[in-house]
């Protein structure tokens, strides 16, 4: 799943993978058990693989400022027009930002438009937390490793990040999504991170598509990492 894979997808309006609603996770952790709203703005969210998903919207429409890293413009703009948000463009090298200055209601949105794995950690500063809904399960068990590999680099101890992961039988379906198990995440973020498990259910009855695409059974698992 090289970047030229994503871009076509968007290009071509092949985007099943977006969700039109608020995960209910990022909703509940950030939310309802998040901190107090006075405390959210000393916290910077960072959004790997973001499209033009609604999450961010939330997030800084709750007290968050957020950095998204997405590949393709086109889901970038969508983003900020579909929301009509007034936005400017900082041309530069390896990324263009794309950035939503804060207003009333709204912490700051700042989208970097470029490849995942050119990120240093400078990129990151100011970070406090990072929300993966989408993108570890976006990629295939050959490239899970380089993504690890880039997170740690990238995280300073105590930073956060809130998890999500689908497991179903990898050889039943083609993803992505793709499947990742416990056993994985363990082997990857055991030694570096502390791994909570926050809650899991199946959720194969709620989900047709992945019925119809012969799956037996899809297990969703929210996580709470913190680097070491």
């Amino acid at each position: 799943m090289q970047r030229d894979f994503w871009e076509e997808r968007w290009q071509k309006g092949e985007t099943g993978f977006h969700q039109d609603i608020l995960n209910p996770y990022l909703a509940y952790f950030y939310g309802e058990k998040g901190p107090a709203l006075a405390a959210r703005q000393s916290l910077k969210v960072f959004v790997p693989l973001c499209g033009k998903s609604l999450d961010m919207l939330w997030l800084a429409q709750n007290g968050y400022q957020v950095l998204g890293i997405e590949c393709s413009d086109i889901a970038i703009k969508d983003f900020f027009q579909e929301h009509k948000l007034e936005y400017r463009v900082e041309p530069g090298q390896p990324f263009i930002r794309y950035v939503s200055e804060e207003k009333t209601g709204q912490s700051r949105i700042e989208i970097l438009h470029g490849d995942f794995f050119d990120l240093a950690p400078a990129d990151l500063e100011g970070i406090t937390d990072i929300y993966d809904r989408a993108s570890m399960i976006a990629l295939p068990e050959t490239m899970r490793l380089d993504y690890f590999k880039k997170m740690l680099e990238l995280q300073t101890e105590g930073m956060r990040t809130l998890l999500i992961t689908l497991t179903y039988p990898q050889q039943e379906m083609d993803g992505p999504p793709f499947s990742v198990t416990e056993n994985e995440l363990n082997e990857l973020y055991g030694e570096a991170f502390k791994i909570d498990k926050l809650l899991g259910k199946d959720i194969l009855v709620d989900e047709p598509r992945f019925q119809q695409r012969g799956l037996s059974s899809l297990y969703e698992t929210a996580y709470k990492l913190t680097r070491k």
